[in-house]
């Protein structure tokens, strides 16, 4: 009987033990990280924020544990090809992009001629990354980003960046930076953009004079385009090109304005594919530095076409 106490005794001290670890990873006060300073320091005496107001957001942070689980094995990482393309190209989603073309026609191809991005890429792009819209993700961007950017042991400098980031994006675009949403590695809108890349490379693109990820499709088709012009989308260039081995000459013509490109290999159905990747290529990748990804927005854009 006294062992008996005794089991029941530990069990409820483990318990208890649980609980209020559950209860530090889910309340963690980031205001008092050991990490915080150089981050509260920034924000006070490079950009003008107010030390209360930094504190303030800081301490109504959350940590979400999750978060540190899907950085860590990101689909793009953990599936195989054939099952990560098959999270993509689907009928569905291919009907609902050709919609999508259909109903943004005019802006699409505004964006096509000035960027020379095709608009089944930025279509494509739409699609992999939100469904055209449909899933800008729901979980809050400083929760994301505090997470990661103070408890991730990989790549906790890069989110800290981006946290800085997001301050200086929510002040400039009158966000709720308590209330805004995204992914779980905190890209926002349409299109995903990581706050950074908000800041650099999203375009006002239907002439409101606000830049608007979350609600303007024109300015997600306008900031897709400019980003991939931006990291070297060259016109009129392919993507890849299918070829074999040993006899890459005979199959691949590189475009006259290529700079760079990369022979990739992706086994579809058990069967080994060869690829030379060009240009456009590698700025695809640049918006998700993955070749999986890239390779399912390349084929999502050829469904597009059919």
């Amino acid at each position: 009987m006294k062992n008996k106490k005794n089991i029941c005794f530990i069990s409820h001290q483990f318990s208890l033990m649980i609980i209020m670890v559950f209860s530090f990873n889910s309340f963690a006060d980031y205001s008092n990280h050991n990490k915080s300073k150089e981050v509260i320091d920034e924000l006070v005496n490079k950009h003008g924020f107010e030390e209360s107001y930094v504190i303030e957001v800081l301490k109504s942070a959350t940590r979400r544990d999750e978060m540190l689980r899907s950085v860590a094995k990101p689909a793009e990482k953990t599936k195989t090809w054939d099952d990560y393309k098959a999270i993509f190209i689907k009928k569905k989603r291919i009907r609902d992009g050709k919609r999508f073309i259909n109903e943004n026609i005019e802006t699409l191809e505004r964006a096509e001629k000035e960027f020379g991005v095709p608009k089944e890429v930025i279509t494509a792009i739409l699609g992999v990354e939100t469904n055209f819209g449909s899933n800008k993700g729901n979980h809050r961007v400083i929760d994301s980003l505090t997470t990661l950017g103070f408890d991730d042991p990989n790549r906790s400098k890069f989110f800290r960046r981006e946290l800085i980031e997001f301050f200086l994006l929510t002040r400039e675009n009158n966000l709720d930076i308590l209330k805004t949403k995204g992914s779980y590695a905190g890209a926002m809108g349409y299109a995903q953009f990581i706050s950074s890349s908000y800041r650099a490379y999203a375009i006002d693109y239907d002439g409101d004079g606000y830049v608007d990820l979350f609600n303007s499709v024109d300015d997600a088709i306008g900031s897709i385009a400019n980003y991939l012009k931006v990291h070297g989308w060259k016109r009129d260039g392919s993507i890849v090109t299918k070829t074999y081995p040993n006899n890459v000459r005979k199959f691949y013509k590189p475009h006259e304005s290529l700079t760079q490109f990369i022979p990739l290999t992706f086994v579809e159905n058990g069967q080994e594919l060869h690829f030379i990747g060009d240009d456009n290529f590698r700025a695809i990748a640049r918006y998700n530095i993955s070749d999986v990804y890239a390779m399912s927005v390349y084929y999502l854009s050829e469904e597009f076409k059919k």
